[in-house]
């Protein structure tokens, strides 16, 4: 039995409406998601940044005071969820991210759930296994999201509507992927309490400082990707509903 090509067409075109939505959809929860991460890191370190020093110490302190495990916990895994949400919208928009991107990722957001879940100790040493696993899950954490974002970055710039993304997504990760480096060499001193590291390149004063801005830049490489997503799914149904108009009036 022949089917009606203007059904057909309807039917293509009611899935393609669909999938745009559940994008739009994705992309704005991702942007929600991060945002609210990004205001409840912003309040931890304006809140106590007398009790915790933001140019020396790392943000994991801060669930050692008040509300801060709370909020500390909820940030990292509201930003594990954004970051989910955020993957699931780039492949219902049909991207695909490969597989060295997306086991990055999916480190990345292991990691932070781990932190979340497993404090740091309150001190310079690893004296739990609690803190032994939130110390190899934070490094991991900060080391995997540049490199997932260049292995994606390598995908997007073949894109027509993603190739500059790509391209400020590829620029950030390696300005991360530095920051990374650095941060980890602040951390020397206190890894491996024996090393003799003369006093001009002990850069744990700065390491809170280091560690903050790249933190920040990889929420801006996620929120780069989310704003992105919405964009380009408002773009897509914009050029969607042109033909459908000239169909009625025609």
């Amino acid at each position: 039995m022949d089917r009606d090509p203007s059904t057909t067409g309807t039917g293509r075109r009611s899935l393609l409406g669909g999938f745009l939505v559940l994008t739009a959809i994705l992309s704005v929860v991702s942007i929600v998601a991060m945002v609210r991460s990004l205001a409840t890191m912003t309040y931890l370190n304006i809140h106590f940044r007398t009790e915790v020093d933001p140019f020396s110490r790392a943000v994991s302190y801060y669930v050692f005071y008040g509300d801060g495990r709370e909020a500390f916990a909820t940030s990292a895994i509201v930003l594990a969820a954004g970051t989910l949400t955020t993957l699931v919208g780039l492949r219902s928009a049909g991207l695909r991210l490969g597989v060295p991107a997306g086991v990055f990722f999916a480190i990345w957001c292991v990691s932070l759930t781990l932190c979340a879940i497993f404090p740091t100790d309150n001190s310079k040493s690893v004296t739990s296994v609690s803190g032994l696993i939130h110390q190899v899950s934070g490094a991991a954490l900060f080391v995997s999201l540049p490199l997932a974002g260049l292995s994606l970055a390598k995908r997007l710039v073949e894109r027509v509507h993603w190739a500059r993304v790509g391209r400020a997504v590829r620029r950030m990760a390696q300005v991360a992927m530095a920051l990374a480096t650095a941060y980890l060499a602040t951390r020397l001193a206190d890894v491996f309490p024996g090393l003799a590291i003369p006093g001009m390149l002990d850069g744990r004063g700065i390491s809170g400082l280091v560690q903050r801005a790249l933190f920040g830049l990889e929420m801006l490489i996620l929120m780069a990707l989310a704003v992105h997503l919405l964009r380009v799914t408002v773009s897509t149904a914009r050029e969607r509903r042109e033909p459908a108009r000239a169909e009625v009036t025609g």
